[in-house]
């Protein structure tokens, strides 16, 4: 006959350790998550393997798995500013493309969705300056290459939001956003 006692004080620790991840939040880093303190030091190279998943679906054209899996990335370690940064581009470059999708509003959504995502990363990203900037960076190039889009205020709307976002960026330290700040306020006030 085993005995059970045996085996109590290693599902103890066991317990002890897994309510310790769940619970410890006080102790865990900015911006980690239950998956990645769970994953310890694997969440790295794991959320890495799940980008390249992420990618192969995009590839695939199977935007849907692309972001299941991007969220599973997110999960697993969502302070890597790269992450955000790929799945933004994606949305706003390859999705919103004229050349792939002809509809203004379509194009938009997806504009709309990479503006969305980058802002999320910014709150959990160890580069939130980057992310910042990069979504004035969107909408420079968006307010360049697809002026029929239907955005709030037109062209001088985008070019508007665009200041905002790199003006973000500069207080959050990032070295080149207020000289495209000014930039992108010239380009709105010339509408």
């Amino acid at each position: 006959m085993k005995r059970w006692w045996h085996k109590a004080p290693w599902v103890a620790v066991v317990g002890l350790g897994l309510s310790l991840a769940v619970v410890g939040g006080s102790g865990a880093p900015p911006g980690s998550s239950l998956t990645m303190r769970l994953a310890g030091p694997l969440a790295g190279p794991l959320a890495a393997a799940q980008w390249v998943r992420v990618d192969l679906a995009m590839r695939a054209g199977r935007t849907e798995l692309a972001l299941a899996r991007a969220e599973t990335a997110f999960a697993l370690n969502p302070t890597a500013t790269s992450g955000w940064f790929f799945l933004s581009r994606h949305l706003a470059f390859d999705l919103a493309s004229s050349e792939r999708e002809p509809e203004a509003a379509v194009r938009l959504r997806w504009v709309q969705a990479a503006l969305a995502i980058a802002e999320r990363g910014e709150r959990t990203a160890d580069d939130p300056a980057e992310l910042a900037f990069w979504q004035g960076l969107v909408l420079a190039r968006t307010a360049e290459v697809d002026a029929e889009l239907g955005w709030d205020g037109g062209v001088a709307g985008m070019w508007s939001a665009a200041a905002e976002h790199f003006e973000r960026a500069a207080r959050a330290g990032h070295p080149e956003a207020a000289a495209a700040a000014s930039l992108a306020r010239r380009e709105r006030d010339s509408r």
